[in-house]
């Protein structure tokens, strides 16, 4: 066998082939195309620009929606726990009353507790049913603004509402109505 080597030049401006290079026996290094035509053999840079720009825009997308989803889910998080502080608040403010203490801050657990009372009806003497009995107490309706605080954390959880306040009545005791003697034993 022998080997011919020959060497290949292009010519820059007519495209020509000077002195190819190639092995007898071999086929041509290089597939010709037909002329005017060129010869594809992989992705061009434009397709690879083209591809890597609707990728990248693909992963804006994901990962914008990834963060709104745990933006949502922080605030949902949030607005779980001031709703387990304003239960906790109302409870713990069930226990006082506003017209011994029309305001006041209290803290205990890691929670704080401040309140804000106003008068919203006048202070009453309690109903008696049936009229024989002296009112003991004296009830007022109260609007309380109310806010309590998670110390670890400093949520803040607000609200307003109307509670019942009561204070001893300081009357002295009302006589019986005049009128004849029940009399002693039983009646027939």
């Amino acid at each position: 066998m022998r080997l011919r080597l020959r060497l290949c030049v292009r010519h820059p401006l007519s495209g020509q082939i000077r002195h190819p290079v190639q092995f007898q026996n071999q086929p041509p290094l290089t597939p010709r195309a037909p002329r005017g035509r060129r010869l594809s053999a992989g992705f061009t840079l434009l397709e690879v620009v083209v591809a890597l720009v609707i990728l990248a825009s693909a992963g804006l997308v994901l990962f914008s929606w990834i963060s709104q989803n745990l933006a949502t889910a922080s605030r949902l998080k949030d607005a779980q726990v001031r709703a387990q502080l304003h239960t906790e608040g109302v409870a713990w403010l069930a226990t006082l009353n506003p017209a011994a203490e029309p305001e006041g801050e209290l803290e205990q657990g890691g929670l704080r507790l401040q309140w804000r009372s106003t008068l919203v009806e006048p202070m009453r003497p309690e109903d008696t049913y049936g009229g024989n009995l002296t009112p003991r107490w004296l009830l007022g309706l109260y609007r309380v603004q109310a806010s309590i605080t998670r110390l670890d954390t400093g949520l803040v959880a607000q609200w307003q509402q109307q509670v019942a306040g009561w204070k001893p009545a300081m009357y002295a005791a009302v006589p019986a109505p005049a009128g004849p003697a029940a009399p002693a034993g039983r009646p027939r």
